[in-house]
C-alpha cells in the first residue's frame, strides 16, 4: 500500500471517528435539551398546584380591607328600634366544659350575666352540646367524637347554636362592660344579619359572633366542619395550633365568611357586616386568656402579624425546593442514562456467547 493510500483510509477514519462523536455530542444535546423542557414542566405544575393550594390564603392577603375591611359604626348614642321585630334572637351563648366554671371566668362570666340580664342565657357544656348535636344534627356527631381536642368542639358548638338559635355568642374570657347596640346593626329589610370582627393579619375571629338564627353564612360553616377535619385530622398533632385554627378555628369561620360574600353579587352584601376591634371596647373586654395555644401558637403567631414576610419566606422556600427537585431529578436521569447502554451493551454480548 502506497503513502498516499494509507493517508486516504486514515484521513477517512479520522473523519467518520470525529462524525460520529458530534453525532453523539449533537444527541446529547438534544436529550438535554429534553430533560431541561421536562424539568421546567414539572416547575410549572408544582408552582400550580401550590398557587392552586394556597390560593385562599393568598386572596385573604390581598384582598382584606376588600373582604374584611371595618362596615360598622356604632353611635354612642341608644337608638331603641322603632317598630318591626327582632332578627337577631336576645340570646347570649356561652362555652364550659362543664357547670362549674374556673374561677378565672367567674366574674367575667357574671359581668355578662348581670349586662345581659334580659337575655336568655344559655351555657353550652360539654354533655349538653353533645346531646343538642345528637339530637338536631346527629349526621355530625362522628367528627364530633372523633376531635382529637376539646377547643375543635368548643369552636364548632357555637357555629351550630347560632345557625339553630341566633343570638350573641361570647367567650367565657370576655368581660362585659355594656349591652351591645342590636338596634343599630339590625336592618329592618334583610332577613339574616350576622356581625363578625376583624383580626389580623386578615379575617375575622370567632371570640364574639352575632347572628340571626339560620344565618346561610353559620349553616354554610356547619356543613364545612367535616370537610376541614378531613383535611387536618392526619396531621393535627404534629401541628395542633396550625390544625385546630384551619379546622373550627378563626381562619376556618374567616375561609368560609370570604366563600359566602364572594358568592353574593356584591362583597358589601349588608347581611353580613364586620366590626373593628376598637369599636367593642365600651362594650367588652378581651381577657385573651388562650388557654388551648400550642407550642406552635407562638411562631405562627408572629407570622401572623407580617403578612408579606409569609410571600417572602415562601418564595424562598420555592427557589430552594425547586432547586433541589430539579437536582435530584437531573442527577437520577444522569445515573439512568449511564445503566441503560452499558445493560444493552451486555445484553448484546449475551446474545453473542
Amino acid at each position: 500500500m502506497d503513502r498516499n493510500t494509507r493517508y486516504d483510509e486514515e484521513r477517512l477514519a479520522f473523519k467518520t471517528a470525529s462524525g460520529w462523536r458530534c453525532l453523539k455530542k449533537l444527541r446529547l444535546v438534544m436529550r438535554q435539551r429534553r430533560v431541561a423542557l421536562c424539568l421546567l414542566l414539572a416547575d410549572v405544575m408544582i408552582v400550580w398546584v401550590l398557587l392552586y393550594s394556597f390560593e385562599p390564603l393568598i386572596t385573604l392577603l390581598l384582598r382584606n380591607d376588600e373582604l374584611f375591611g371595618p362596615r360598622v359604626n356604632l353611635s354612642s348614642a341608644d337608638t331603641p328600634r322603632v317598630g318591626g321585630r327582632h332578627h337577631i334572637p336576645r340570646i347570649l351563648h356561652q362555652t364550659c366544659a362543664n357547670d362549674t366554671v374556673p374561677l378565672k371566668w367567674v366574674d367575667s362570666q357574671q359581668s355578662c350575666k348581670d349586662v345581659y340580664s334580659d337575655f336568655e342565657y344559655k351555657l353550652w357544656t360539654d354533655a349538653s352540646a353533645r346531646d343538642f348535636i345528637s339530637t338536631e344534627y346527629p349526621w355530625f356527631l362522628e367528627t364530633w367524637d372523633n376531635y382529637p381536642f376539646p377547643i375543635q368542639r368548643a369552636d364548632s358548638i357555637r357555629y351550630f347554636v347560632l345557625e339553630h338559635y341566633g343570638g350573641i355568642y361570647l367567650d367565657m374570657d370576655t368581660v362585659c362592660n355594656k349591652t351591645f347596640p342590636l338596634d343599630q346593626v339590625e336592618s329592618g329589610t334583610l332577613k339574616h344579619n350576622a356581625i363578625f370582627k376583624s383580626t389580623l393579619p386578615t379575617g375575622v375571629t370567632n371570640d364574639i359572633m352575632i347572628s340571626s338564627a339560620g344565618h346561610p353564612a353559620f349553616t354554610a360553616a356547619i356543613r364545612k366542619l367535616p370537610i376541614f377535619y378531613a383535611k387536618t385530622r392526619l396531621w393535627a398533632r404534629m401541628l395542633p395550633y396550625a390544625a385546630i385554627m384551619m379546622s373550627t378555628g378563626p381562619f376556618f369561620l374567616t375561609l368560609v365568611v370570604k366563600g359566602y360574600l364572594l358568592e353574593q353579587l356584591s362583597i358589601n352584601v349588608q347581611t353580613v357586616q364586620v366590626i373593628n376591634g376598637s369599636e367593642l371596647k365600651p362594650y367588652i373586654t378581651d381577657l385573651q386568656s388562650c388557654t388551648w395555644h400550642q407550642g406552635d401558637a407562638k411562631p405562627i403567631m408572629w407570622l401572623g402579624t407580617r403578612p408579606w414576610t409569609w410571600f417572602s419566606l415562601a418564595a424562598i422556600g420555592l427557589v430552594i425546593g425547586l432547586y433541589l427537585i430539579n437536582y435530584t431529578l437531573f442527577v437520577a436521569w444522569r445515573g439512568a442514562s449511564r445503566k441503560v447502554p452499558a445493560v444493552i451493551d451486555k445484553f448484546k454480548v449475551s446474545k453473542l456467547i
